[in-house]
């Protein structure tokens, strides 16, 4: 018992790692809770719980050098800041949405009116939605576990659509901060440089563009210049898939602050509950830290390195598995593209979007900790596709890009040389183009047009479109035919 206080008041004493580690717990103990039987989800619930607690000894120690009471002032500078980035991102409706809330909606939507876990009965819909999507009863599959938290409070508090998309955005905020808290906590230090480039990283995409596409405008969406794959910057994943990028960025910089290994695995297998794709650049880096110090390998033999990833791949492995027809296209890119088509286009993919920063950073690929492995990571990535849109290669590149995002902001804050700050300048000059045509695209829609959410779908129980394409895009991503015969519905989940 004496174990478990010490482990509470350390929880206590570290407020700031305590409210993160809770903010990506938390949603998974919900999922628990709302789609598990009853016997299972208190087993389940109290076996995290325990496993929260030992990570937590990892993880959180008395006292910090760049809390929120240090330095107020720019603190309260880059709150600012970064809600006014958030705000514009589309969460919650507030601001300009890009087309991919046309799904994000009323995933949230129906999470916050329907009954957990969530069904819906086909032969209500419409003729027009019944001819592409059939009639009976699905169930609702997707890795929906960011929005849970929010969607609680609103079904508490009530209110109305408003007072939901307030608690989703911020929740979203809360998120994007602890994040930065991390980091700064990382690097030990307080500095605009942090969220400077964070909010300004990502590759050269323009200087792509304008060789395969030609000219552009300013607000134009440019990351798929290369058309056959993408890696979005840290503006463009909040903006257009923040539900994957938020927590997946956290898990991170929570990884980055564990001492030893003894909880790095299970830590980022937390990854999987929020986003499956991100979860495939997550391991490498799990595994590694497992074997990164030769004699401290035993140390890594704990219940939550190997507890954590067995229940997250039984609960939500079982319940992605339950729609069969998610991944319809999968395989080695060669199997869709022939090579000699692919060759150019990925050389100059490599350089602009990771080569330049390898070319900066090569004196420090040992020295900044997973730097080596995360370019390893991205210069393959591209070979492997899964789904339509290649959504492997936008999402399993986030853990990657993030370790060279903080890696590159650890270089700037330890440059000494003139030459070297000259360097990153003129590359971050070319890289913002992107995130800030982003930005720009936002908040112009958002003054000309006002606040306008994308309505397309509205919600999954009562589709507000016909389209055959919309409807065949939702029918494969949200929808489990038959879920009584699944696994997860049969063994794990509670029923209608």
């Amino acid at each position: 018992m004496d174990r478990y206080l010490r482990w509470g008041q350390g929880l206590w004493q570290d407020k700031g790692m305590a409210l993160s580690l809770l903010y990506v717990f938390f949603p998974v103990w919900l999922f628990f809770g709302g789609w598990l039987k009853f016997p299972l989800a208190v087993f389940f619930i109290l076996l995290s719980l325990w496993l929260f607690l030992r990570v937590s000894r990892d993880l959180c120690v008395k006292g910090g050098r760049v809390g929120f009471g240090y330095k107020p002032e720019y603190w309260i500078t880059v709150c600012v800041v970064v809600f006014i980035w958030v705000l514009f991102s589309g969460i919650g409706g507030f601001s300009y949405q890009n087309s991919d809330y046309f799904v994000r909606n009323p995933i949230y939507r129906d999470l916050v009116q329907q009954p957990w876990p969530v069904f819906y009965d086909l032969s209500a819909q419409r003729s027009a939605v019944r001819a592409v999507m059939g009639s009976g009863e699905v169930a609702f599959v997707y890795y929906f576990c960011f929005w849970l938290p929010p969607a609680l409070l609103a079904k508490v508090f009530g209110g109305g659509e408003i007072l939901a998309n307030v608690f989703l955005l911020v929740w979203a905020y809360l998120g994007v901060m602890l994040v930065l808290y991390q980091i700064h906590r990382y690097l030990k230090r307080c500095s605009w440089v942090i969220p400077g480039i964070f909010i300004f990283f990502g590759g050269l995409d323009a200087i792509g563009y304008r060789l395969l596409r030609g000219d552009f405008g300013l607000g134009d969406h440019l990351e798929w210049w290369c058309t056959y794959f993408q890696y979005s910057s840290n503006t463009t994943l909040l903006y257009w898939v923040f539900n994957q990028a938020i927590p997946t960025w956290l898990i991170l910089a929570l990884f980055l602050n564990l001492r030893g290994n003894t909880s790095s695995a299970g830590l980022c297998s937390l990854t999987f509950a929020y986003s499956p794709f991100a979860t495939f650049g997550m391991i490498p880096l799990a595994v590694y830290s497992l074997f990164r110090e030769k004699q401290d390998w035993k140390k890594a033999l704990t219940w939550e390195n190997a507890l954590l990833p067995l229940t997250l791949l039984l609960v939500f492995g079982s319940f992605y598995l339950s729609n069969s027809e998610s991944l319809p296209v999968r395989g080695w890119i060669f199997k869709y593209y022939r090579a000699k088509d692919l060759l150019l286009p990925y050389l100059l993919f490599f350089a602009l979007e990771i080569g330049v920063y390898l070319l900066l950073l090569r004196r420090h690929l040992r020295k900044y900790a997973y730097l080596w492995l995360a370019f390893l990571e991205l210069a393959l990535i591209p070979v492997y596709k899964m789904t339509a849109a290649n959504d492997f290669a936008m999402r399993a590149s986030i853990p990657g890009l993030f370790i060279l995002s903080v890696s590159l902001m650890r270089y700037v804050l330890e440059c000494r040389g003139r030459w070297g700050r000259w360097v990153v300048a003129l590359l971050l000059a070319a890289a913002v183009i992107t995130p800030f045509s982003e930005i720009y695209r936002s908040t112009a829609n958002t003054a000309l047009q006002g606040v306008r959410p994308v309505e397309t779908v509205y919600s999954f129980q009562a589709f507000a479109t016909d389209d055959a394409d919309i409807l065949q895009i939702c029918r494969r991503q949200f929808f489990a035919y038959d879920p009584e015969e699944s696994f997860f519905f049969h063994c794990l989940g509670k029923k209608k």
